[in-house]
């Protein structure tokens, strides 16, 4: 038996309604692909979360749709033409499709026979079902077959992940976090060679059943749970000794308070899914928290790792002087305030001086700067200090930033490119900071940029805020405050990327 199979090539916009009027008029099947795949126009389509893609198809597509001439009138001279005519009647003007004969094949062969056992390294194999597993008594193979999550260990990204569980000899018994599981492969790679616990985590559902389905043939024991499950594993106190996180670029730079917060003291990150000319720029990001490095680079992508610093066993093992550094400047700060009572250096070593609220200083320097607040304030009372405001760079910390499209909330009343950012933004300081203002890149797929927008204070800052923060241009936020904002953007056409981040004018 043989197929017709016609090819129509139409804009992007006519691309999925056309799709649903050949289904409507007797498709088998339709697909649509990008016309200049494979050329110099070629134009991905990126769809990171908030910045998917308004229209699923390419400015040039074709749209292939599949007949079977047994079961329709598909096989006739005149089927094309009388196609055409339903189609016009549809709303679409359209040329003549070039044609093709489809053989009848085994598919389900045709499509086994594309995917081989991938070897990892020196021990890992990754196996599909219907091939037989390799022979080596030190093989480590992972049964997993091509299906609807991410991840059967082909991809550059998927493989720099594998790799480094492989290379990493002490797995055993180490506690491990997959973020962004997929088809589940990393939990199950870490499992076998001797993590546990090992936990998986998607926002897709169906990553879930599958991921769960490939930890069952594998004799795995894996917790998958959804981000919304409120399930003890991802429990801010739940605490991990390897995070590794395979997605992209821009989800792992949103997304990273959220996975060093999943680390213990001490522990490792593994991130992939990082382009070569990303890697600076989400080194950057995390560098508040770790530093992280360039593990493997493998066809453009890289796989980067970092170590969460065990901070309290640094205290234990830093050299006398520099514990009581703190203490001294502290100590030589009262001397100067109560033999001098000079408003200069009161306003300079405050912000010096200051720990953050946010559990990454020591107990003993936030509490003994909440006494040094209490005395700095008896003393101005009694002697008159100017306050001066304080703007510090390092007080702030974007807590996340998402981009949304508002007309997928609030249906077609909103323009087409209609977003709203959502920010989170925190002063760290124990002491009250002049608000910066906000700078936000719109970037294309090539991480160009297209667009910056600079807000001030006034600009971003929540009304409400505002209303109860009359004197905030002069007096800053108070400490530890967190400051909620939805801001409304309209995108240009080709953003695929955005980026946040806060500075004070020159």
């Amino acid at each position: 038996m043989s197929y017709r199979e016609l090819v129509f090539t139409v804009v992007a916009e006519t691309a999925e309604p056309l799709g649903d009027a050949l289904i409507d008029l007797g498709a088998l099947s339709v697909t649509v692909e990008d016309d200049a795949a494979g050329g110099y126009d070629e134009n991905p389509l990126y769809g990171e979360p908030g910045l998917s893609p308004e229209v699923q198809a390419w400015e040039r597509s074709s749209v292939t749709a599949l007949f079977n001439p047994e079961i329709d009138d598909s096989g006739s001279a005149d089927f094309v033409s009388q196609l055409l005519v339903s189609l016009k009647e549809a709303g679409f003007h359209l040329s003549p499709p070039e044609e093709k004969i489809v053989e009848e094949q085994d598919w389900v062969r045709l499509t086994q026979s594309q995917f081989a056992p991938i070897q990892i390294g020196e021990r890992i194999w990754v196996v599909p079902s219907w091939h037989e597993a390799p022979t080596d008594p030190n093989a480590i193979c992972l049964a997993v077959d091509p299906g609807l999550a991410f991840g059967t260990g082909s991809h550059p990204t998927t493989h720099l992940c594998l790799l480094w569980l492989e290379q990493h000899r002490n797995l055993q018994n180490q506690s491990l976090l997959d973020y962004g599981c997929g088809s589940g492969i990393l939990a199950i790679a870490a499992a076998k060679l001797g993590a546990k616990p090992v936990v998986g985590t998607d926002i897709d559902p169906q990553a879930m059943v599958a991921a769960r389905s490939n930890a069952e043939i594998n004799n795995t024991v894996i917790q998958f749970v959804l981000p919304n499950e409120d399930a003890p594993e991802l429990a801010a106190k739940t605490k991990y000794d390897i995070v590794i996180a395979n997605i992209l670029a821009n989800p792992l730079q949103v997304l990273a308070p959220a996975l060093v917060n999943k680390m213990r003291p001490g522990g490792q990150i593994v991130l992939s899914g990082v382009l070569a000319r990303q890697a600076e720029e989400v080194i950057a990001t995390y560098s508040q928290w770790l530093t992280l490095s360039v593990w493997k680079e493998s066809e453009g992508w890289v796989c980067l790792h970092g170590t969460l610093a065990d901070r309290k066993s640094q205290a234990i093992s830093a050299p006398a002087q520099k514990k009581s550094l703190k203490l001294i400047l502290l100590g030589l700060f009262l001397l100067i305030l109560l033999v001098f009572g000079e408003h200069l250096s009161r306003n300079s070593l405050l912000p010096i001086l200051a720990p953050r609220v946010d559990g990454t200083s020591p107990a003993i320097a936030v509490s003994t700067f909440s006494v040094l607040k209490r005395v700095d304030q008896k003393l101005c009372i009694a002697l008159g200090c100017i306050n001066r405001p304080v703007s510090d760079f390092a007080a702030w910390k974007i807590t996340s930033a998402t981009l949304t499209p508002e007309n997928a909330r609030e249906g077609l009343k909103n323009a087409p490119n209609q977003s709203v950012l959502q920010v989170e933004i925190q002063n760290r300081l124990a002491i009250a900071v002049l608000i910066p203002n906000l700078e936000i890149s719109l970037t294309d797929s090539e991480e160009s940029e297209l667009k910056s927008i600079q807000l001030t204070p006034k600009e971003w800052l929540p009304v409400a805020w505002q209303e109860t923060h009359p004197d905030f241009l002069s007096t800053g936020a108070p400490s530890g405050d967190l400051i909620q904002a939805q801001l409304p953007l309209l995108l240009p056409a080709n953003a695929a990327g955005y980026r946040v981040r806060i500075l004070y004018p020159q």
